[in-house]
């Protein structure tokens, strides 16, 4: 295979997680940094010889990366790469503003010490990973967060729609890390306001909060995109 298709990346199967998962992970942060660009096929037996698995796998990681938009499968014909373009990151972050919207109103009203103290262990994380400048562990911290913030909401079908983002969203934190993180003061700063809001039982400050947090976090992604894919073009 040539390097516009599978030579990108390298495998790291380990035990500890389903080899779907692995697939998915290697898969899509290639195709979030544009080393897989639109229209690629993703043939199942090449990627089954590059991981060593079988083709179960690899078809089941196709099919998640098709669930979240990375992929489209067509009958008889395979799997090709869809991408991530800028107006794409704009959706992920419009989906995010209208699930934790909602979300964080109703934590608002509901969340108890618990749930704060879990908020709060997040934001801890990540200041930790910050300081340490470790960015994978920071991005796992964040989007922890978010989901902890949906889950107050007790929605199982709020939970299902932003676990279908969460995947996207973390990877694309990872990737992008240093450019998402380093210079961002809002990340840890949003995700603390967001927590005086909620600890404060003000649902309208908590909502004001989450959108303010966002539209920072899609500007500065799709900043982060460009700068990534931009350095990579000229390597």
């Amino acid at each position: 295979m040539s390097r516009t298709t599978l030579d990108c990346f390298e495998p790291d199967i380990a035990s500890r997680r389903a080899l779907w998962e692995l697939i998915v992970d290697s898969l899509r942060r290639v195709i979030v940094l544009g080393e897989l660009p639109s229209g690629v096929h993703l043939e199942e037996p090449a990627l089954a010889a590059k991981f060593g698995v079988s083709r179960i796998p690899v078809r089941e990681a196709l099919v998640r990366l098709e669930h979240e938009g990375l992929v489209c499968v067509e009958p008889r014909r395979g799997a090709f790469i869809v991408g991530v373009s800028e107006d794409d990151i704009h959706d992920i972050y419009e989906l995010r503003l209208l699930l934790e919207r909602r979300a964080s109103r109703r934590a608002a009203e509901r969340l108890d010490a618990v749930g704060l103290a879990r908020l709060k262990s997040s934001v801890d994380q990540m200041d930790e990973a910050q300081r340490r400048g470790e960015w994978p562990t920071m991005a796992e911290a964040d989007v922890q967060f978010h989901r902890n913030l949906v889950l107050a909401d007790g929605s199982r079908q709020l939970s299902a729609a932003w676990a279908r983002l969460a995947g996207l969203v973390g990877t694309i934190l990872d990737v992008l890390g240093l450019e998402c993180y380093g210079s961002s003061s809002d990340a840890l700063h949003g995700h603390q306001r967001i927590i005086e809001a909620l600890a404060a039982r003000d649902a309208d400050r908590a909502e004001r909060e989450v959108c303010a947090h966002l539209e920072v976090g899609e500007r500065e992604m799709r900043e982060a995109i460009r700068s990534m894919r931009a350095k990579g073009a000229s390597a």
